[in-house]
């Protein structure tokens, strides 16, 4: 526990230690921590009478008239417990008694029926076969029949406490089975209400029930588990074989299994299904006693001499452990630990397991065998001599929970004793401060009783609320109580916790020093000092009458054997055995020595660490719990709601005003003077201003405990006040946003942070509002509030609410004088402190006045609390350094934007009305920060010509200041272009478009451009005509110059990110490169980067042709390859449709690319396509190419040429082909036949929507020529066809020209 010498105020510190000692309390290994070894055994044994493990409180015997019972001879007898109802059982042939132990002599008898009585059990109902008040059933077992019986518990006046058992009512069912002269040893149930029967045949029965008859089901029927189909077809003289009866079952609910106790001592484990409705034998262990061998060669069960025996079973439930399931007490006291995970999965007991889901488990194997307490020879004393009580131990009844255990070992005919052992705490923190694992230590001791041992069970509330280390259980928890049944009735025992023995040794008639000393020893002095605190400060002692002497001794073992602070290499005297450095508190002193720094570790008091541990386990319950919290009522609307119980509220309040009660009372508890403090021995090392620097440390290390008790005091109070006022109705009006800041405040928060605090004052606040509506005063809200909650009530608050109360009485008085004077009065008070204002007050102070029609007045406390918010104007200099991260300033300037909001929105309200300049430049305009919150608004609301006609003195700052913003950026070409400056407008623009710092996505970054680009065009016009200038300095030259470079930078950028747009656009179609794709909006980027980064490593072939078109990036051989990869992906699509896929592909990309030579070289992809016409010559379709060009925006006679150039080449030579030749031939006939008929029609362009201007320079002598040619061609060819097909277009085109 550390108290250290930063910046953070002494609350937070006294925090920072109750945290850290809460974390420490958290950090004890679990029950499979403790057992890492395959076997264990040490104990130490209890020597002190007061530090007994267990202790007898009381033997309740049996009523006379049960004693007689159970005393014939010739009766039948069994007996066990209901802890759930508080009550015994015992059957005496036919007859069922439930005895009411607490009561003593009180008991139920059930004599309905006939037949012996075998078994009983209490299991859980059905869901919806009984009533809501049965909450048990009742199951009773004979050798004919097997029947149920509904059991009704109610609690009694006192709740279940000591003496009150309640009453218990038995009724009849009218559900049996018939038991076919079966007994059932062993009956268990599940909580999701199945009962499952083992029989004295071996079988495993399951009793199922249901509310009534089904069509094709009983109401209740036995179904034996275990038989197989053919099993109902073999006589039973036949059977040559019975299974193993069962002795005992134990159900484990959460893991979903069922264990089964034989009587060869195996143990099967039946899976009952992820919903608990199967019943699947997972695992039967047939030879636990040699696995035990195995694991530990000292156990010696299972021969001749010590035969194995299970005792007893019991789970371990998953809060203990989540590797070891089970555990099984032999009949020789050994504890044998079983798993149902795999050995890999035990070493992560705290990280993975917990998340892992209930499923059929792996293994059912033995991991660790605890040896009994008196197998260790070395205990030296105690109870016998190992040896010779390890011969004549013998265990027939035992109870596990918890880490502690307690067995029933048969002492003589008349008297058993009760072996009890629970971990050693103390010992086990010791050595985990010594090495990083540690293995279990237990205490244990012995308790002799009366009469034979039936059952044993715990009883009482809260079994669920105690912790493995018995040192962190709060006062506040009850002490651990068993019964003992016997046949002499039930024995009461207590298990001692350490404050339970160091109460017992200090309420000796004389206090032993040195049982102390050794008490001190064992759990060292602050947890000594702790155990103190707890008997002084906790109702729970008072109420047993604690003596004078027993508050006396713990009170001088504070301050006598509390030790004094000291530092770390001293010594000091009253340190205590138990005191090291690990479990003080510790401060550091800082000195310096010729410039050399160093620093000193002060040990706080046993007494100051013991009370860091009692408060920390004090408030644990509710430190990191939620105060306030929203909940939704019936019509599902949010409403606050204390998060916790009122009772646990004033429980440990009540702790709290006990431990300030005694600090008060107690004036050397927090030194104040050197002289009054305890000094070190005189032959110390230290001087006496050293050690008035170890007190000083540890006085202000206890006064800061001390105001943590106080607000902590406090905050419970107006935590009650609030519920008391009925908090869910009065928070029923609060806005969403103040429900949500209100809500999830933790109780460590309400008591230490900035913002409990600020939520403190906002809820005082609802609290005042509420009287106010119900025309209350709230003068008595305000006396308890300060008598309560002091530290929450200031000054300022007074004022505050007298202001309101004037508001409200201005509210109700008829317009004029008396309204007007009560709300200056108001606005008088609240100016004054309006820097304490939070902005949720703010808001509702302005919300009355505008009410009031004071909307001077709401400007007017606006504006003032913004600058007492800030009387430095930090928040001015935050946003002239363009409002860095993580800066102090930040929450000042926020601040002061919440002030300016309650002006914004009443400005906003009346925003269709006459809002004009010249009222809005009547508000005050000295506050620069004020003005831009208002320009702000304007803009947001379409009213930016009022900004620019107000010509305030910061509109100009406001736009340009840094930091610079997307949304600054774009108000500022805005401006410009409202001033007809758009010059300036494209440069910003252009500015946003190539911006690196701004988040914007591509497509608005080419808008950017396009405007850059317009605007520089009208900037140029306006130069030009003698208008508006960017710059005076520059001459009209220069300015147009500048413009034009302005111009033809953009025109170029433009076209660079039309091509990133397509490459982005294709990346996102193609569904995988999302990331890339997002890059590209980040900024724009350059032909080189585009190409590198995206195009070539993604093969993006569109995109590469678009990049070689803007950079004019001549590679014929690169581009003839892409071209081929394109349109041969195309073509072998299975998708698409062949040549007209390839024709659509390449008119899409001409029109985007022609007519650039480096792109959309016109040969090679005239070439590729007729290789495709002729690949593809079943598809083809004379005039595909020439068409295909055509669509591509290629000129009819640039088409012409290129394929007559081809045919020529083809016709003729040595790389002559005649098909290709008159394949190109038929493409030239259908060209120029579309060519005439385009002509002729008017409305078909070569390039459509641009105007060519070679549109009328078709070659028509060359056409002729050419086609002259080709006739002849085809006629040495004699392909008749094809000749008469070009005479015609021959004669056509000389008829038309």
């Amino acid at each position: 526990m550390a108290t250290t010498t930063n910046s953070d105020t002494p609350l937070l510190k006294a925090a920072e230690l109750i945290e850290g000692k809460q974390q420490v309390d958290g950090k004890f290994p679990v029950i499979s921590e403790l057992l890492h070894a395959s076997s264990s055994g040490e104990y130490e044994v209890a020597i002190p009478a007061e530090w007994q493990v267990v202790t007898k409180q009381r033997l309740i015997p049996l009523p006379d008239a049960l004693f007689e019972q159970y005393d014939l001879l010739e009766c039948r007898c069994f007996m066990g417990l209901f802890p759930e109802i508080r009550r015994a059982w015992i059957t005496v042939d036919h007859r069922l008694f439930l005895w009411n132990y607490e009561d003593e002599s009180d008991f139920y008898s059930f004599e309905d029926q006939e037949q012996i009585i075998v078994s009983v059990a209490l299991v859980k109902p059905r869901p919806g076969v009984f009533v809501d008040s049965i909450k048990h059933v009742l199951v009773v077992a004979t050798p004919l029949e097997v029947f149920l019986l509904g059991v009704g518990y109610n609690v009694g006046r006192l709740g279940g406490a000591r003496g009150d058992g309640g009453e218990v009512t038995l009724y009849a069912t009218q559900i049996s089975v018939p038991a076919d002269g079966v007994a059932m040893t062993s009956v268990v149930g599940t909580v999701n209400g199945r009962v499952f029967m083992s029989g004295n045949d071996g079988a495993l029965y399951e009793f199922v029930y249901q509310s009534e008859d089904g069509w094709l089901t009983k109401k209740a029927r036995k179904v034996c588990l275990t038989s197989t189909i053919t099993s109902y077809f073999i006589p039973t003289f036949l059977a040559h074989k019975r299974d193993t009866p069962a002795i005992s079952m134990v159900a484990d609910d959460e893991r979903k299994l069922l264990y089964v106790l034989l009587q060869d001592a195996s143990i099967k484990v039946y899976w009952l299904g992820t919903q608990g409705t199967e019943f699947i034998l997972a695992h039967h262990h047939r030879s636990i006693s040699n696995s035990a061998a195995l694991l530990c060669p000292q156990f010696n069960e299972g021969t001749d001499a010590a035969p194995f025996e299970i005792a007893s079973m019991h789970v371990i439930p998953f809060k203990e452990s989540r590797t070891l399931a089970f555990v099984a007490i032999t009949s020789g006291g050994c504890r044998l630990y079983f798993s149902t995970v795999k050995r890999m999965q035990r070493f992560y007991e705290t990280s993975a397991l917990p998340t892992l889901s209930v499923r059929e488990p792996d293994v059912f194997e033995v991991v660790h065998v605890r040896l009994p307490p008196d197998s260790q020879p070395t205990l030296g004393g105690g109870l016998l001599q190992s040896r010779a009580m390890r011969q004549m131990l013998n265990v027939h009844t035992a109870f596990y929970r918890n880490g502690t255990t307690m067995m029933a070992h048969t002492w003589n005919e008349d008297h058993d004793s009760i072996i009890g052992a629970a971990p050693a705490c103390a010992q086990i923190l010791a050595r985990i401060a010594r090495q990083p694992r540690a293995s279990l230590a237990e205490l244990f001791s012995v308790e002799r009783i009366e009469g034979r041992t039936w059952a044993i069970a715990e009883i009482g509330t809260g079994e669920d609320s105690h912790e493995l280390n018995d040192l962190v259980t709060v006062s506040s928890t009850p002490t651990r109580t068993f019964a003992v049944l016997t046949n002499a009735g039930v024995t009461i025992l207590e298990k001692q916790r350490p404050v339970d023995m160091i109460r017992a040794l200090i309420a000796q008639p004389t206090l032993r020093d040195a049982q102390l000393k050794e008490f001190i020893a064992t759990y060292g002095l602050d947890e000594t000092c702790a155990m103190c605190y707890t008997i002084l400060c906790t109702e729970e002692f008072s109420q047993q009458m604690v003596s004078i002497q027993v508050l006396n001794a713990a009170r001088r073992i504070l301050f006598e054997y509390g030790g004094v602070p000291h530092f770390a290499e001293t010594s000091a005297f009253g340190a205590g055995a138990g005191g090291t450095a690990a479990q003080a508190g510790n401060a550091t002193r800082g000195s310096a020595d010729g410039g050399v720094s160093t620093s000193e570790q002060i040990l706080l008091s046993g007494r100051h660490n013991g009370l860091v541990i009692y408060l920390s386990r004090a408030l644990k319950p509710v430190w990191r719990k939620q105060t306030i919290t929203s909940q939704a009522d019936n019509v599902n609307a949010p409403r606050l709601h204390v998060g916790i119980a009122t009772a646990d509220l004033v429980d440990i309040q009540e702790r709290l005003r006990r431990l300030q009660h005694f600090i008060n009372n107690n004036q050397r508890f927090v030194p104040d003077q050197l002289n009054q403090m305890p000094m070190q021995p005189a032959n110390s090392m230290r001087s006496t201003a050293d050690a008035s620097s170890c007190w000083q440390a540890e006085a202000a290390s206890l006064g800061a405990l001390y105001d943590l008790i106080i607000y902590s005091i406090e905050a419970i109070s107006f935590l009650c006040l609030l519920a008391d006022f009925n908090l869910p109705s009065i928070s029923s009006n609060l806005p969403v946003g103040q429900l949500k800041t209100l809500s999830g405040i933790e109780f460590n928060q309400l008591v230490c942070g900035e913002r409990g605090r600020l939520a403190c004052k906002e809820l005082i606040l609802v609290l005042i509002n509420s009287q106010l509506k119900q025309n209350m005063s709230i003068d008595s809200l305000s006396d308890v509030l300060s008598k309560r909650c002091s530290s929450m009530f200031s000054t300022a608050d007074v004022a505050l609410y007298k202001a309101l109360e004037s508001l409200k009485l201005a509210g109700e008085c008829e317009e004029g004088t008396e309204a007007n004077d009560l709300a200056a009065e108001a606005l008088s008070l609240l100016t004054g402190i309006a820097g304490t204002l939070s902005a949720v007050q703010l808001r509702e102070i302005c919300s009355s006045f505008e009410t009031l029609g004071q909307f001077g007045a709401v400007a007017t406390l606006s504006l003032a609390c913004a600058a007492q918010s800030d009387p430095n104007d930090e928040a001015m200099s935050f946003w002239g350094d363009g409002a860095p991260e993580n800066d102090s300033r930040e929450l000042i300037y926020r601040k002061r934007l919440e002030c300016y909001k309650c002006i914004i929105d009443m400005l906003d309200k009346r925003k269709d009305t006459a809002l004009n300049a010249k009222n809005l430049s009547s508000l005050p305009n000295t506050d620069g920060l004020f003005q831009f919150a208002l320009y702000d608004w304007l803009l947001e609301n379409d009213k930016s010509t009022l900004l620019f006609h107000m010509h305030g003195p910061f509109v100009e700052q406001y736009l340009i200041v840094e930091p610079r913003t997307v949304e600054k950026a774009d108000m500022l070409w805005h401006y410009y272009i409202h001033c007809d400056q758009f010059g300036k407008a494209s440069f910003v623009q252009r500015e946003l478009a190539c911006s690196r710092d701004y988040e914007i996505d591509l497509s608005r970054r080419i808008e950017y451009l396009s405007l850059s680009i317009s605007n520089a065009k009208i900037a140029v016009d306006m130069v030009r005509g003698g208008q508006a200038r960017m710059a005076h300095e520059l001459s009209e030259e220069e300015e147009i110059n500048q413009l034009g470079t302005l111009l033809r930078e953009n025109e170029d950028q433009l076209e660079i990110a039309q091509v990133q747009l397509e490459i982005q656009q294709q990346l996102r179609s193609m569904g995988d490169h999302e990331t890339p794709a997002r890059a590209l909006d980040r900024r724009l980027f350059t032909v080189t980067e585009l190409y590198d980064k995206f195009a070539e490593p993604l093969r993006l072939w569109d995109a590469i042709l678009l990049i070689f078109k803007a950079s004019n990036h001549d590679d014929p051989q690169m581009v003839e390859e892409i071209w081929r990869i394109i349109l041969r992906t195309v073509l072998d699509d299975s998708q698409r449709t062949g040549l007209m896929a390839v024709a659509s592909k390449v008119a899409n990309l001409g029109n985007r690319l022609y007519p650039s030579a480096a792109a959309f070289p016109l040969p090679l992809i005239a070439g590729i396509l007729v290789d495709l016409s002729e690949e593809r010559a079943s598809e083809y379709i004379a005039g595909f190419v020439g068409d295909t060009l055509v669509q591509a925006r290629v000129p009819h006679w640039a088409v012409f040429e290129v394929l007559n150039k081809l045919y020529v080449k083809n016709a003729a030579g040595p790389q002559s082909n005649s098909g290709v030749a008159e394949l190109l031939a038929k493409e030239v006939a259908s060209l120029i036949i579309s060519w005439m008929e385009s002509n002729q029609s008017g409305t078909i362009r070569d390039i459509v929507d641009t105007p060519n201007p070679v549109d009328d320079g078709m070659p028509v002598m060359d056409v002729d020529s050419a086609l002259s040619q080709y006739i002849i061609n085809t006629t040495l060819n004699n392909n008749i066809d094809l000749k008469n097909e070009l005479q015609r277009v021959q004669e056509r085109l000389r008829r038309v020209f």
